[in-house]
């Protein structure tokens, strides 16, 4: 039998804390009254000056006035409250918590799913929210601490995530949207103030951000597009851009890069793999362990490349050009073709009056639609040197510094004392790569920060560490453990850093 208590309280705005051992069911209505059913369970309904305080050990129904304001109640089992404008606050619910209709929201912790919408405040979890949590029709800013389950924001103003352990989706946000550390993807689609992305262990999508974009640290492909200025840090994946307002940089890809439409300049500080760049309108800068195709960059370009570099021009572009190639030059200028062999060559194409260098492990190939000047003999011999040299730099720093992260995780694995182990698989390849060809993609990331691409300065590699070579059973015990889980997650993340990072 249900105990029904009906209460009038002195204020038309009442602050009301409830707590509840079972399912809880608050519900806002036009009478100027509190009710409570008990549902078999005698509650205890106490007023108090500052609150009206209810309490049951079972579950309970509560009906409230809509002005009325939900303070620091808790419900051992589902909570579901609903057309409450004066706020909620919801310190701990045991099991699903669905809010809708009310004013601004605040959550300590929930055990299970978490539903809010059409919230005219803010949304705020303080502690955890255990389940799912979608999120839509917010009017004020969402805050959320952590989050266990897959994290879906739909129409809401500003975001900020400190931590999600699951795929974060947010769709048309009114403000900045910002996820600190995201286990799982990460999607943003039309985000009129700025976005930034800590840390994400899977894919990051980024689409029609009206402001600047950040991103820190992406162990899956990075995806931009129509986006302001961007700054990336570090991206394990591929790294594509279409439609960049502003000027982009990255500081380091493993994967490809694939760039078109950038309004401002593009500095990219290394591509493991190949590089397309289709329209830029400022100066270009990259170094890149693959193949380069350049097309409509207005601005002057440096460019380092392991393999082969291909840069086609239209009638108002081109400059003085300074190329090293380990491989031929072709330049095609107008109705003029001319090819040269290996080494370093310095010419005018074009109408433009941009600089361009180029330092290419594989051939240069150049398309101009202008006239073609001042291209005389190659100094073959000094410019073949500095390609191939270049190569063996990338080649040998890239081995030295994965034999030392290889031992120093096969010592610390033999210690044991691995914590929240996982299974990661690597494929390692330190052959260097043979002269004129391009390295491939799923290679590590080239180290070249000390190759200058001044055909002026020679490249310096002489007098590098001898480095004992790996055994094969102790290459195969290093990989053994990987692929069985005994090493945790921030030691495949410190392995996965080696492949870029610089030899000591």
């Amino acid at each position: 039998m249900s105990e029904r208590i009906q209460v009038e309280p002195e204020s038309p705005d009442p602050r009301v804390r409830i707590r509840c051992g079972g399912d809880l069911l608050v519900e806002g209505w036009d009478q100027a009254l509190v009710e409570v059913d008990g549902h078999g369970n005698q509650p205890i309904v106490e007023a108090k000056p500052e609150q009206l305080e209810i309490a049951t050990e079972g579950s309970c129904t509560v009906r409230l006035p809509q002005a009325s304001e939900l303070v620091k109640s808790a419900a051992g089992g589902l909570v579901k409250v609903s057309n409450v404008r004066g706020g909620v606050e919801v310190e701990q619910s045991g099991g699903d918590l669905l809010v809708e209709e009310t004013g601004s929201v605040r959550i300590g912790s929930a055990g299970g799913r978490v539903n809010v919408a059409h919230a005219a405040g803010g949304v705020e979890v303080t502690k955890r929210a255990h389940g799912d949590l979608i999120a839509e029709q917010i009017g004020g800013a969402i805050s959320i601490a952590e989050v266990a389950g897959r994290l879906t924001l739909q129409n809401v103003s500003a975001v900020r995530v400190k931590r999600a352990r699951a795929d974060v989706d947010v769709q048309n946000a009114g403000g900045n949207a910002v996820v600190d550390r995201a286990d799982g993807a990460v999607e943003f689609i039309n985000v009129d103030g700025a976005a930034a992305v800590g840390r994400a262990m899977g894919r990051v999508s980024l689409r029609g951000v009206r402001g600047k974009v950040a991103c820190d640290r992406v162990n899956g492909e990075l995806h931009l597009a129509e986006v302001g200025e961007a700054a990336v840090s570090r991206v394990m994946g591929d790294l594509t851009a279409e439609t960049v307002r502003g000027a982009l940089s990255c500081r380091k890809a493993h994967g490809r890069a694939k760039l078109r439409e950038v309004g401002g300049s593009i500095s990219l500080g290394g591509v493991g793999g190949d590089l397309v760049v289709e329209g830029c309108g400022g100066s270009l800068s990259a170094k890149c362990g693959g193949s380069v195709e350049l097309a409509t960059v207005r601005g002057n370009v440096n460019v380092a490349a392991g393999g082969d570099v291909r840069c086609r021009l239209d009638d108002q572009e081109g400059g003085s050009f300074k190329a090293v190639c380990g491989g031929g030059l072709t330049v095609e200028g107008g109705a003029t073709m001319v090819a040269r062999g290996p080494g370093a060559h310095t010419f005018r194409a074009g109408a433009g009056k941009g600089s361009y260098s180029l330092v290419a492990g594989g051939s240069v190939h150049l398309e101009s639609g202008g006239i073609l000047k001042g291209l005389g003999e190659e100094e073959g011999v000094r410019g073949a040197r500095q390609a191939a040299r270049a190569q063996r730099h990338i080649a040998r720093s890239l081995s030295r510094t994965l034999r030392r992260k290889l031992r120093t995780a096969g010592k610390r694995a033999a210690e044991g004392g691995w914590e929240d182990a996982r299974s990661w698989s690597f494929s390692f390849d330190t052959d260097a790569p043979s002269s004129g060809a391009s390295v491939r993609d799923e290679e590590p990331l080239p180290d070249i920060e000390d190759i200058d691409v001044d055909v002026n300065v020679e490249v310096d590699v002489g007098n590098e560490e001898d480095v004992e070579p790996v055994s094969e059973e102790e290459r195969l015990t290093v990989l053994r453990m990987l692929s069985k889980g005994k090493i945790s997650a921030a030691e495949a993340e410190e392995l996965l850093d080696a492949l870029g990072s610089r030899a000591s």
